[in-house]
């Protein structure tokens, strides 16, 4: 049979028997797979480092009735920082689950492969703000998913909203807040359930919009290169998630197993 040869993350893996995984890739020729590794559980199995979380490497795969089997691999980055902290280690396995969630069986986005993997050398390599990384990959990936909203002035009236703006997460627009107020008049109810993770309409300081529209605009290689304030800060993650989540409409165990390390 023909061998395949991909570049790929693995993002998730499910145990076979004693020896074997399913491994989930996000490859940057084929979007997200699903292939098997035989024997990769074994400490003699030369293809173990790289079946590995979080691994980045080169797979040779030969398609069967049902699933790609690895035939040879190569490991490029593993990202071993992460494995040294459990924070990190936590928020990496979250990353990895939205980067699965949002790639398509077959269908290839080298971009949000690469905005996944430069967030993961960060966290393994760099002294980061983790609440930083979160949020910016989070909006990114938004972005990077088609969710891009309208940061540069309000949709509605064209001012630049001062310092009463509000983020629309519904429509992917900002608004003064006397276009806020009339769009709430006019039965657009800003809402949220109980815990406040759904609101339609959000607040944003002007560090935090500045924050949003420079992660918007940026190469994925330097999505990371804005300071803001402790408080600015805490504003930019909470929105920033709220943004993605709701485009998503899910959340992942991983953010909730992520948000118990920090209690």
């Amino acid at each position: 049979m023909e061998k395949l040869t991909v570049h790929g993350l693995t993002v998730r893996e499910t145990e076979v028997g004693e020896y074997d995984k399913i491994i989930t890739l996000v490859t940057m020729e084929q979007g997200r797979m699903s292939i098997m590794g035989k024997g990769v559980k074994s400490l003699k199995s030369k293809n173990m480092a790289s079946c590995q979380p979080f691994c980045y490497s080169t797979f040779t795969l030969r398609r069967s009735d049902k699933y790609y089997y690895i035939v040879e691999s190569e490991l490029s980055q593993c990202f071993y920082g992460l494995r040294t902290d459990l924070d990190k280690m936590a928020l990496a396995a979250y990353l990895c689950d939205v980067c699965a969630d949002c790639s398509v069986e077959g269908s290839a986005d080298p971009a949000l492969l690469r905005l996944t993997l430069n967030a993961l050398y960060a966290l393994s390599e760099k002294d980061v703000n983790l609440q930083q990384l979160k949020g910016a990959f989070e909006f990114k990936c938004a972005c990077e998913m088609g969710f891009q909203p309208q940061l540069d002035a309000c949709a509605i009236c064209g001012c630049d909203a001062g310092k009463g703006i509000y983020l629309d997460i519904m429509n992917g627009r900002i608004l003064c807040r006397t276009c806020r107020d009339q769009a709430q008049m006019e039965g657009e109810a800003a809402v949220s359930d109980s815990d406040g993770t759904a609101r339609y309409y959000l607040f944003l300081t002007p560090g935090v919009l500045s924050a949003m529209q420079y992660v918007e605009q940026t190469p994925v290689n330097r999505f990371l290169s804005f300071i803001l304030d402790q408080d600015d800060l805490r504003l930019f993650a909470g929105v920033c998630e709220k943004y993605l989540l709701h485009h998503l409409e899910h959340s992942f165990s991983t953010l909730g197993f992520y948000k118990s390390l920090l209690l």
